[in-house]
């Protein structure tokens, strides 16, 4: 009787971890990621069919701001701890995987794409330091980008992270 009793209770562990491992990936998320209209309205995504308000004030609004190019801080701006991070170049991605008190309050990067090669090397999220406020990823992109090559250059990203990106075609 304690033999089958223990038998029951083995088979209902085994079955919890294996119905446990197989739902979660069927939960895994990914980042929505959202394409912002030139006409300012809101914005939906592709990948949920979610409609969301993007974070217009840190997008358009006067906020405290750290500028990288070159792997080097290029400028900061304002009097408070830097809520956007403005990467001018992909060259300077690697900058940011070193830890620096002025990323502690950052909740958007901001990273300038002029051409489809600059999608080449992966940013790789999870290689980034200090970053423990960041919400928002946004890509300004003078060239047309899809959200497959988004995904592919935009990796490891908590799924809290919300992707936006905007088509800027200079003519």
């Amino acid at each position: 009787m304690k033999n089958r009793m223990n038998q029951a209770i083995s088979n209902t562990l085994v079955i919890c971890v294996i119905v446990v491992f197989f739902t979660s990936f069927g939960f895994a998320q990914e980042n929505p990621i959202y394409r912002l209209s030139d006409d300012g309205s809101q914005n939906q995504s592709r990948s949920t069919g979610v409609i969301t308000n993007y974070p217009e004030d840190l997008l358009y609004d006067l906020q405290s701001s750290i500028y990288i190019k070159d792997n080097a801080v290029l400028s900061v701006y304002g009097n408070t701890p830097p809520k956007v991070l403005k990467i001018k170049d992909v060259q300077s991605l690697r900058f940011i995987s070193t830890r620096n008190e002025l990323f502690n309050k950052v909740e958007m990067i901001t990273i300038n794409l002029k051409s489809a090669n600059d999608l080449v090397s992966p940013f790789d999220v999870d290689t980034i330091r200090g970053f423990s406020h960041l919400k928002y990823i946004y890509l300004k992109c003078e060239f047309t980008i899809t959200e497959s090559q988004i995904r592919a250059f935009i990796q490891n990203a908590d799924p809290e992270i919300s992707i936006f990106y905007k088509n800027i075609i200079r003519s």
